[in-house]
């Protein structure tokens, strides 16, 4: 009997293998190489209701660049956050519009060299 080929290393990260998550040549936009896939446990409700305390996040770590805009893991100089990144044309230098989804946090911008995204969130499960 084949046994599930995923290894949890650090905790919280989960490494898939290919035989685990074989690329599907159908969807482009997916990463093509499982092993820069990562799934992540939310914690806080900065992103409710979108991301709840608890929900799980499949993050692609070949997407670090918030274009199109979307929802990315990012490390902000406090720690990884789950937050909705917008680029700001013509800013120099490079900068990002930092959202999250509960409006009782406020928005606040970033320039490139001052926080660095992880990747972007692709799908996300919750506990019933």
């Amino acid at each position: 009997m084949a046994s599930w080929p995923a290894v949890c290393v650090p905790p919280r990260w989960i490494f898939l293998r290919t035989t685990a998550w074989p690329p599907c040549p159908a969807r482009q936009s997916r990463a093509r190489c499982p092993a820069q896939l990562r799934i992540m446990h939310v914690e806080g409700d900065s992103m409710a209701p979108t991301l709840l305390d608890g929900d799980a996040v499949l993050v692609d770590m070949t997407r670090q660049m918030p274009n199109p805009p979307g929802i990315f893991v990012l490390d902000d100089g406090m720690g990884l956050v789950a937050k909705r990144l917008e680029h700001i044309p013509n800013s120099d230098p490079p900068a990002v519009r930092v959202i999250s989804d509960n409006k009782l946090y406020p928005e606040y911008e970033r320039t490139a060299d001052e926080i660095r995204i992880i990747g972007r969130i692709r799908w996300f499960a919750r506990e019933m």
